[in-house]
């Protein structure tokens, strides 16, 4: 649904000559060979979808068994990704929020930085094996170090075994009175941890994040960066001090909307509510595929936008030779229980070795 509107949202805001007839063929209804086959039976020049992985798998092994794109075929713009080991060959289009690209992102950051040696939580799922192959690649690619993982279990009370893993705890030190600079501090424990590592990467949805933040500060990880996705924070929540700290990549749409998207944001709230924007990145995500119309239908087959780069409400878009659609993202860190937006790095001229342990 929040596809969809954003789809439209899109549409109606778009100037007549970038306007399209649009035909909505609802997924849940029809096999992803018939809807292919309704949109062609309706003259369609693009087919927007389908969302479903399963769907795209079987979609895309249907296009591609005309032998690829032919000229006046119609465009396939799917909303969702292949995996990585099946780019598509550049039968159809592939945009979606990939968690694998806020993970590249980080990797990109961390080295920008000078942050080369990093540990890793994840939870014992198949997400958090993605994320950390997707990030692992990126980072070792850049000159990063990836010096050890742990895994969690989602929805445990308490983290306290895998985190002391990672950053090798050792008992708290005798109490520490307040400093010289404010002697009035309350005495405190002391925990040592490993000094091996510049930053920590956790992969956690904003419910098992709420508990794991406060533990890696409590076990000494407060002075360490720590990253994680966009699935850490949820737009339009209340204000979450338990997750200050933390550095996530996100669309502009949820950190930073520009004036336009800030008015189209406000928009979606004053109509349906601010418990809309708990799907809002996926309305984003809706009214960039109908910006991308234009560049996907102007082209033969599948491979890198003629313009380069598209600024969009859920990142800055660009495509690889394959079609699949990548984001850059904007980063911002949690301070008083708010994202805030975080300037970009400048460029590393080129990887430093990593520091020995």
């Amino acid at each position: 649904m929040a596809i969809r509107d954003g789809f439209i949202a899109a549409s109606l805001e778009a100037p007549e000559s970038r306007r399209f007839n649009t035909l909505i063929i609802d997924e849940a209804r029809v096999s992803a060979a018939e809807g292919h086959a309704q949109a062609l039976n309706a003259g369609a020049k693009a087919l927007v979808g389908p969302l479903l992985k399963e769907s795209v798998v079987a979609l895309a092994s249907l296009v591609g068994a005309s032998a690829g794109p032919l000229p006046g075929q119609m465009a396939v713009l799917a909303l969702n990704n292949l995996g990585d080991t099946d780019p598509g060959h550049g039968v159809l289009w592939q945009f979606a929020l990939a968690p694998e690209d806020e993970a590249r992102e980080i990797a990109a950051r961390a080295v920008a930085l000078r942050q080369l040696r990093a540990v890793v939580l994840i939870p014992a799922t198949e997400w958090g094996q993605r994320l950390l192959a997707a990030f692992s690649a990126e980072f070792a690619l850049r000159g990063g170090v990836v010096v050890d993982t742990r895994t969690y279990l989602p929805g445990a009370a308490d983290f306290t075994v895998p985190i002391r893993g990672l950053l090798l705890t050792t008992e708290p030190g005798p109490a520490v009175a307040g400093s010289a600079a404010n002697p009035a501090e309350k005495p405190g424990l002391s925990p040592g941890r490993r000094q091996d590592v510049d930053f920590i990467l956790v992969v956690a949805n904003s419910s098992n994040g709420r508990q794991i933040l406060p533990q890696l500060r409590f076990f000494g990880a407060s002075d360490l960066p720590t990253y994680s996705t966009s699935a850490i924070w949820e737009d339009g929540g209340a204000d979450d001090d338990d997750l200050n700290g933390v550095i996530f990549p996100d669309s502009p749409w949820v950190i930073a909307p520009n004036s336009r998207q800030l008015l189209v944001k406000n928009g979606v709230v004053r109509h349906w509510g601010r418990a809309l924007l708990t799907v809002s990145r996926l309305y984003g995500l809706g009214y960039d595929a109908y910006q991308l119309l234009p560049e996907v239908l102007g082209q033969p087959s599948p491979g890198p936008f003629a313009v380069g780069e598209i600024p969009g409400t859920s990142g800055v878009l660009y495509a690889d030779a394959t079609g699949r659609i990548h984001r850059r993202l904007t980063f911002a860190e949690i301070r008083g229980g708010r994202p805030m937006s975080l300037p970009a790095p400048l460029p590393a001229s080129s990887p430093a070795p990593p520091r020995d342990p």
